[in-house]
Parts: C-alpha cells; structure tokens; sequence
C-alpha cells in the first residue's frame, strides 16, 4: 500500500508539472518573424505584343524552345502542315496563344500551303470555305494574321469575305502588313472584327545583333504610343534574343501581353 501510494504521489506530481509548463507555453507570446516586403514592381513603361511566325513545320528544338520564354506571346501557326494541331495544343497547354497564320496570295510567288491559301481568282464560296477550314484545322486559335498576302490583303472583295467569316466566328485579326497598300485593318474596322497591326518586323535579317536592334525599336514604340506589336520567326537566332533579353526588358518596366489583349 505504501509503495502504490508513492506511486500515485509521483504520478499526481508528474501532472502537475506538465500542467504548469503547458500553462507557461500557452502564456508565452507568439514569436513575431519579420516579414520582407516584396520587391515593388518597375515603373510600366509600355505593352509588347509579340507574334511569334510560321510553327508547324517542324517539331524541332527551336519550335519546342519558344515555349521556355517566360512572356506572355502569341504564336500564328499555319494550318495543314505535320505538326500544326500538335504544337498548337502544346502551346495553349503551355500557356501561350495561339492564332492561325493563314496563308494568302502573294505579289510575288505564292509558296506552298495549296490546301488552305487564299487566291485572288477564287470563287467567293471556295474562300469562306477555306478560312473556316482553317479555323477548325486550329481549334485552340482565337484570331488570325496574314502569312504572306501582298496581294490578298489589297483586294477588297477577299478582305470583306474574310472580315464576314472572323465577325461570324468571333475571331480577332491582326494585319501583318506584308504591303503598304494592305486595306486589311481598315476593311476589320468596318466590320466590327477586333483588329491591330504590326509595328516592327524582327528579323527580316537573320543576325542576332539586328534582331536585337530591332528588338529595340518595338520598345521605343510601346513606350511612345503605349502599346506595340512586333512580329518574329520561328527562327534560332530570334529564340536566341529573345531568351536572353525579354527577361532584361521585363525588369525595365516593359509588360508583354497576348495580341488578343491588345486589339480593338
């Protein structure tokens, strides 16, 4: 009996200890941890949007590297070719855009994409049924640019019939501008379809420290009117300069949004 009754004084003794260093814990106050301010953002000095050209032909490491730059661009693929739909899924699963690059008659010759270009000499319900051929070929595009088109885009008659398909399907389109007499925007601009255009070409010269330069300008642009568009190509020295600077120009204050953001 003595033994059990130490045994339970040491028991209640044990309680009363736990008891007295919870109650020491909870009394304490919470350790306060200093919190460091997130680093405030530039100053936004304009909105790049950048069409990147011409996916769809390859499935090779400078298609799959412009989906590692970490900036929000938009990416026209042309329809019909072996990897169009793949890379079109891939990116808009990647977080990009995507826009169909359809293919128009040129002044000059008109190369490849027979499926799917638009010619002058065409029949009215031959062009319709192409651009919607097109746009269901690229389900995941919301809007549309001309790959090629000197001479298409300066027909009205093709313009309107392309403007009445886009309002129809609720699609944007952005003119690329391959001629100065284009009377693409405007004829959008008629219809109602949201439209824009490109400002700067990056590389019509296939050199890093050009593309660079023109790189450049597009920032001028946006920060003289407040938003620009460029457009590039699927090219190893355009993927080259713009892993390496988007990021630098980023940090400047310069925001790169969908061309879809951009359009009215």
């Amino acid at each position: 009996m003595i033994v059990l009754k130490r045994q339970q004084d040491h028991l209640d003794k044990l309680e009363d200890e736990i008891a007295f260093d919870t109650e020491k814990i909870v009394d304490e106050p919470p350790i306060e941890v200093e919190k460091i301010p997130p680093e405030p953002l530039p100053p936004l000095r304009g909105i790049i949007g950048l069409i990147i050209d011409d996916f769809g032909y390859r499935n090779d490491d400078v298609s799959r590297g412009f989906l590692d730059i970490p900036a929000k661009l938009t990416f026209a693929v042309i329809p019909g070719h072996e990897h169009s739909r793949s890379f079109s899924k891939n990116a808009v699963s990647a977080g990009y855009e995507v826009i169909v690059h359809m293919p128009m008659e040129n002044i000059g010759k008109t190369f490849g994409e027979e499926e799917f270009v638009l010619m002058n000499y065409f029949q009215d319900n031959e062009l319709i049924r192409r651009i919607k051929e097109a746009l269901d070929h690229l389900p995941e595009a919301n809007g549309l640019n001309n790959h090629q088109g000197s001479r298409a885009t300066e027909t009205p008659r093709l313009m309107r019939l392309l403007a009445g398909v886009l309002k129809d399907e609720n699609k944007f389109f952005i003119d690329s501008r391959t001629t100065m007499n284009t009377l693409a925007e405007e004829t959008m601009r008629q219809f109602d379809v949201p439209t824009n255009r490109r400002n700067i070409f990056l590389d019509n010269e296939l050199d890093e420290e050009k593309i660079y330069v023109q790189l450049i300008q597009l920032t001028d642009v946006a920060e003289r009117k407040g938003i620009a568009i460029g457009i590039g190509h699927v090219k190893p020295q355009t993927l080259a300069v713009l892993k390496k600077h988007i990021p630098e120009l980023q940090q400047k204050g310069f925001k790169f949004e969908f061309v879809s953001k951009l359009v009215n």
